[in-house]
Parts: structure tokens; C-alpha cells; sequence
């Protein structure tokens, strides 16, 4: 007999294993929760990057940044205008790693033609490229341009009209947000490509105006040249001549000597370095800050140059900075980058106040440039080597030919040879700084280290004497 089939029975087993298997995928969990919250984890993970990644997709193909607050890319730091003040530092690079921090007077208006802008600051981006949005009737102004000042203005035909009016001598006047006005004279006119970089040189003082927005590859630039006004600032300067003190607040100033370097490696081609050595004591009751003193220079052609920090670490002392207690004593050096052969019978040296813009000035026969040996006649008499063998005596004269004193310091005379190498000066009669008047003449002595070589060159004033020593 046969066993009877129980399709009854099979049917209500089914049920019964998908239990089974319910029930054994809980005691899993239960007995590996932490596992399990493990490969959850990492789930949401992986969804999570993969939505960013459809998102920053989606971003940059519509050409904007993954967070862009808006449509248009922007340039320049987000309210650039609101945070910057004019009491911020600028800092600029000097070296490789090493800065400076200077006082910042930042432009407030810009005046060309009868036509006043309100200035906005704005920085150029590290890619430098510079598209800033400039809205009517405001200008802006290229952050940390204080020797040449560059400026943009919006585009309109009106505008360019008026820029395409000006003529030579035509002045642009530029006030600052310490109520310090500067004039420039309008010098050339030139389109320029947008990606043009030499619009942002600062080693001629004067401004760059740059008209922007016009679709166009290249952009119309003006030029202004600096004009140096004898009552800038609404006050007349006290003038002194080089070697007298003079009164500027709470500190006394006094020139002690000028250098003419035109052969410095660090100066761009086509540049020499001025210095101004100085000493300034606080002859007040409390401490003075240096940096609200502005430190320039000036030649008799009306251009005008500002403190350069390598041509002043190449002076004899340091540069001014910092605090000046009540009754201390300073010995500074101010260095300059001027044009080689600058011809210009005098220089001066302004001083200024930038809170009371009050100022003084010194009167500096100027020495260098292209006319040094057309108005010097300079001699050697006499090198002899000292009894103990270990140093050199030199003699000569300088006759001053010209209308104008000759000043000569110790930069101003070298000892090398011929492999560059420098040897010291250790003594001099007369003394520093040399004064030589106009038709007179000056006979000097001077005691250098003995070079161990047979050749060398003596240099007064950039003309150089060969001489061999004979043994």
C-alpha cells in the first residue's frame, strides 16, 4: 500500500522556513550590530560623494565655483571696499621671505576734467588678472599702488570722450582719505592689451587710468606724471640745507650725508640707488611712531620717488621704523631708486606728517647722474704703502668745475680688484661727508686695507684709477 501524499502539511511549512529565515537574519544583527552599523555607515558615505560629486559637476559646467553665491565669478575678495582702511598695513615684499609694513593713505576721490570719482579699493588676484565691476561714478583703485597710482574707470562713450579730450599739461588731482591732495599732469595716452602687466609698475611716480568694460581686447590708458607742489598739503615746509637740524614736531632731523650708487646688482637697469643717511631724535616729553612720517624724494624735474626697501639696506644704517622714545636718538638710512643719469642741479628730501601734514625739507646738491665728471676734475697724487706693510696711503684732489657744491661720502670711494673683492677703508682726512664749493678744491687722504694683489682700482665719484704696485 502506498503512502499517502500531505500536499496539506507541505503547504503550511512554507511558511514556517521564511519565519526561519526572518528570525535567523535578526539573531545576525543582533549578534553583529556593531558590524552592521559599520556597512551602514559606509553606505551613506558612498551615496553622500556621490551626490557631491553630480553637484560639483553640475557647478562647474555652468562655470562657477562649487559654493558661488552667484552667477557671476568674482575677482577680488568679498567686500574688499568695506574692510580695507586707511589704517592698515601694506605689507611688501623686500626678499624672497622677507617683508616690510608701511602706513597705508589710501585715495578717497579721483578728479580729472571737472569730474570727481569716489575711489574704491580693490586687489588684483593672484592670477592677476584684474575685471573688477566699476559702477558709475566711482573709480578703482589697484591695493598697494602708492608710488604709481592705478586706477580703473567704467566704460561709457561719454566717459572715453572725456578721456580722449585731455591734453598735455592737463591735471588730474587725486585727494586722499588724510585729506592729503596730489597732482599729477596728464603725459601720454595708449591702448593697451587686457593681459597688459606693465600698467601695475611702481618705479616712476605718477598715476595709470585704465578705462574698463569696453569689450574690446585692449584698454585705453592715461599716464599722469606726479607734479611736486611747494605748499603740498597746504603747508609750507621749513627748508634746510644738508649737515642743519630742523624741527618737525616732537623730533629733530638732520641730513648727515648722501651716497650715489649707480652700480648696485639689485637695482633694475637703468637705476641707481640714492641714500640719505639722517639722524632724528625725539626731543619731546612721550613717544613718537615713525610710521606717520612719509620719507621722499624729489629732483628739480618735478618727478618724485619713494622709499625703496633694498636700495635702503644697502645704506649704512637702518631703515626708520618703530617707536622713538622721549629723548632717543636715531641714525637712519632712507634709500631711493632714481633714473641713472638724472640731471638735476639739487635734490629734496620731504618729511612729512601724515596726521598734521605739516613737513620740512632739505636741499641736497646732487652729485651723480650723467654730470658727476663733467663738472669734477679729480686727481691722484700720491699711493704709498704704510711702514708696517699692512695698509695703503692714497692722496688726490677733487676741483669742483661746476655752480653747484660736490658732497662726497664714503660710498661714494671703493678699493677692488680685479676679482671683486673689497677692501676696507680705515681712516680719511678730512672727515665725511667731503664739501667741495663750487670753483674750489679739495686734497684728500685715504687709508685703505692693502690688497695682497699687485693690481687694483681706486673709484672717487664713479671715475676710476688703475694702479699697480711695483716690488
Amino acid at each position: 500500500m502506498s503512502p499517502e501524499l500531505e500536499p496539506q502539511e507541505t503547504e503550511q511549512n512554507a511558511p514556517q522556513d521564511s519565519s526561519s529565515q526572518n528570525g535567523s537574519f535578526k539573531t545576525w544583527i543582533s549578534a553583529n550590530r556593531w558590524l552592521a552599523l559599520f556597512a551602514g555607515i559606509v553606505l551613506m558615505g558612498v551615496v553622500a560623494l556621490c551626490l557631491i560629486a553630480v553637484l560639483m559637476f553640475l557647478s562647474f559646467r555652468e562655470g562657477r565655483g562649487l559654493f558661488a553665491g552667484g552667477n557671476e565669478p568674482t575677482p577680488f575678495p568679498t567686500a574688499v571696499g568695506s574692510q580695507i582702511s586707511s589704517q592698515d598695513p601694506l605689507v611688501v615684499g623686500v626678499g624672497p621671505s622677507d617683508t616690510i609694513s608701511v602706513t597705508l593713505d589710501m585715495p578717497a576721490t579721483l578728479t580729472l576734467r571737472g569730474r570727481t570719482f569716489t575711489v574704491q579699493p580693490q586687489v588684483v588676484g593672484a592670477d592677476g588678472i584684474w575685471s573688477p565691476n566699476v559702477a558709475d561714478d566711482t573709480a578703482v583703485w589697484v591695493y598697494g599702488t602708492i608710488v604709481n597710482y592705478v586706477f580703473g574707470l567704467p566704460y561709457s562713450a561719454d566717459l572715453q570722450a572725456l578721456i580722449e579730450q585731455l591734453e598735455v599739461g592737463d591735471e588730474i588731482e587725486m585727494v586722499t582719505q588724510g585729506g592729503l591732495t596730489y597732482t599729477f599732469s596728464f603725459n601720454s595716452r595708449e591702448e593697451v592689451p587686457i593681459n597688459n602687466r606693465d600698467i601695475f609698475s611702481q618705479q616712476v611716480p605718477g598715476t595709470t587710468i585704465v578705462l574698463l568694460g569696453n569689450g574690446n581686447e585692449n584698454r585705453l590708458v592715461v599716464n599722469g606724471r606726479y607734479v611736486v607742489s611747494d605748499t603740498a598739503g597746504n603747508f609750507q615746509p621749513n627748508t634746510v640745507e644738508l649737515g642743519e637740524s630742523v624741527q618737525l614736531g616732537d623730533l629733530q632731523i638732520t641730513v648727515t650725508g648722501t651716497a650715489y650708487d649707480p652700480g648696485r646688482a639689485e637695482s633694475p637697469a637703468g637705476f641707481a640707488f640714492f641714500r640719505v643717511d639722517f639722524q632724528v631724535q625725539n626731543v619731546g616729553l612721550k613717544a613718537v611712531d615713525s610710521n606717520r612720517f612719509r620719507l621722499t624724494l624729489a629732483d628739480d624735474l618735478g618727478n618724485q620717488y619713494a622709499v625703496n626697501p633694498l636700495a635702503s639696506q644697502s645704506g649704512n644704517f637702518p631703515s626708520l621704523s618703530g617707536f622713538l622714545n622721549a629723548g632717543q636718538s636715531f641714525q637712519a638710512t632712507a634709500g631711493y631708486q632714481v633714473p641713472v643719469g638724472l640731471n638735476t642741479p639739487t635734490l629734496q628730501w620731504v618729511v612729512a606728517d601724515i596726521e598734521s601734514g605739516a613737513q620740512i625739507q632739505v636741499v641736497i646738491p646732487f652729485a651723480g647722474g650723467s654730470g658727476d665728471l663733467a663738472q669734477t676734475n679729480i686727481s691722484l697724487t700720491g699711493a704709498i704703502i704704510s711702514g708696517d706693510q699692512i695698509s695703503l696711503i692714497l692722496e688726490g684732489q677733487i676741483t669742483n668745475l661746476g655752480q653747484q657744491p660736490v658732497i662726497v661720502t664714503e660710498s661714494d670711494l671703493s678699493l677692488v680688484t680685479a676679482d671683486g673683492s673689497q677692501f676696507l677703508l680705515l681712516s680719511t682726512n678730512p672727515a665725511f661727508p667731503w664739501n667741495v664749493p663750487p670753483g674750489q678744491t679739495l686734497q684728500f687722504f685715504v687709508t685703505y686695507q692693502r690688497p695682497p694683489a699687485d693690481t687694483f682700482v681706486f673709484t672717487v665719484l664713479n671715475q676710476p684709477f688703475q694702479l699697480s704696485l711695483v716690488r
